[in-house]
C-alpha cells in the first residue's frame, strides 16, 4: 500500500543579498493514512518551512529540490492553478494564531460558509445552475434562501463536530467574541469541512491555557479515528508531541535527527540533541530541579557545515563529527537516527 505523503531528499534554502539561507536540508520521511506524527525541534530548526512547502505556501523567494509525493503526485512540480487542486480540498492547514487567521469583520457563519461553498464541498443544488438565475426573481429568490439554509446548515454540524456546544450562538458571533480555543475549533473546522486527507497544524495551542490545550489536542486525536485524517503537528512542546503523536520527528538545523515512535522516542531518546530537549523540559508543573539548558546556539544558516550541525553543542563530540556528515540509520525497529555514536 502506498504512503499518503512520502518525501524524499527535501531542500528548501530562501535567497538572501548574503547568501542562501539553507532551512531543510535532506529530509526524508513518510507518512501513513490514519497517521498523527509530531514535528518538534527549537525555533528555527525548519519545523513551518516544512510544513509551508507540503502545502505550497513558501514564498517566492524560495528554492525547493527534491521529492514530495502526496497520493503518488509529485507536489513539487505543481505550479500556480494547479494547486487550488491539492491545497484545502487534499491538504488542509490550521495556522499559529486564529485571531490573525479570521477576518474580525465577518461573523463565524459567514467565513465557514464561505469555505464550505468556494470548494464545491456541498451538493450540487446549493449553487443555483445558470439556467436558475434567468427565471423570475420570486424562483430566484427562493433558490438563494433554499441554499443559505443547506450552507447554514452544514455551518452548524461542522461546528458540532468540533465539539463547540452551542453552534448556533458561535456562527453568529465575530472571532473577537470568542475564546481563543473556540477561535481554534473554528479553524479546524475550516479545514476539515473541505475533507483533507492530510491535515497539517502549525502550534496550533501555541496561544491556549493548559485546559484548552488539552481539550483541542483530544479533539484533533478523535477527529483522526471519526473523518479518517492523518495529521502532522508542528510544535516545540515536548509535552504535546507526548500526548497525542503516534510517532515523533526530531528536526534540528533542518535536518532530521531522530524519528521512532513517540513512546520510544521518550522513553529511550538516542541522538544527544533529543536528549538535550528532554532534559530542558520540566518533569511536573510542581517540579521544583533546576532544567538544564542546551549550551551554545543553532548554527548560521547561510554557512554550509560539513560535519555534524549539532556537534559545537554536543557532550559526546568526536573529531569523526567535525570531518563527516552522519548518516541517518535505523538502531532498532522503525527508529532512527543521525549521529556517529551509532556506527
Amino acid at each position: 500500500m502506498s504512503k499518503l505523503l512520502d518525501i524524499e531528499q527535501l531542500h528548501v534554502s530562501y535567497r538572501s543579498p548574503s547568501g542562501d539561507i539553507r532551512a531543510i536540508e535532506d529530509v526524508t520521511m513518510q507518512m501513513d493514512r490514519g497517521e498523527f506524527v509530531a514535528v518538534v525541534g527549537e525555533s528555527g530548526s525548519g519545523k513551518s518551512t516544512l510544513a509551508l512547502a507540503i502545502i505550497g505556501l513558501l514564498p517566492s523567494r524560495a528554492w525547493v529540490r527534491g521529492r514530495m509525493l502526496y497520493k503518488g503526485i509529485n507536489l513539487t512540480e505543481l505550479k500556480g492553478r494547479e494547486w487550488l487542486k491539492y491545497r484545502g480540498r487534499e491538504i488542509g492547514m490550521i495556522f499559529q494564531e486564529p485571531m490573525t487567521s479570521l477576518n474580525p469583520i465577518e461573523k463565524v457563519v459567514n467565513q465557514l460558509g464561505e469555505t464550505i461553498t468556494s470548494q464545491q464541498s456541498l451538493p450540487t443544488q446549493v449553487r443555483p445552475s445558470n439556467a436558475t438565475r434567468k427565471t423570475t426573481l420570486d424562483f430566484a429568490n427562493r433558490d438563494e434562501l433554499r441554499n443559505k439554509a443547506l450552507v447554514q446548515k452544514e455551518v452548524l454540524r461542522w461546528l458540532q463536530t468540533v465539539r463547540i456546544s452551542d453552534p448556533e450562538s458561535a456562527a453568529e458571533r465575530y472571532p473577537f467574541q470568542l475564546s481563543g480555543g473556540m477561535m481554534q475549533r473554528v479553524m479546524i473546522a475550516m479545514a476539515l469541512s473541505l475533507h483533507p486527507s492530510l491535515l497539517l497544524a502549525d502550534e496550533p495551542t501555541t496561544a491556549l491555557d493548559v485546559t484548552t490545550q488539552a481539550q483541542i489536542l483530544k479533539l484533533m486525536k478523535n477527529l483522526i479515528d471519526e473523518l479518517n485524517t492523518s495529521i502532522l503537528l508542528i510544535t516545540h512542546d515536548l509535552g504535546v508531541a507526548a500526548q497525542v503523536a503516534d510517532r515523533v520527528i526530531v528536526l534540528y538545523a533542518g535536518n532530521i535527527v531522530e524519528e521512532g515512535p513517540a513512546v520510544r522516542v521518550f522513553s529511550n531518546p538516542l541522538h544527544p540533541y533529543t536528549k538535550g530537549l528532554l532534559k530542558c523540559y520540566p518533569k511536573s508543573a510542581a517540579t521544583t530541579e533546576r532544567l538544564e539548558t542546551i549550551p551554545g546556539s543553532v548554527p548560521d544558516s547561510l554557512v554550509e557545515i560539513k560535519g555534524c550541525k549539532f556537534a559545537d553543542r554536543c557532550p559526546f563530540v568526536t573529531e569523526m563529527c567535525q570531518g563527516e556528515k552522519p548518516r541517518y540509520i535505523e538502531v532498532e525497529s522503525n527508529h532512527y537516527v543521525r549521529c556517529t555514536l551509532f556506527y
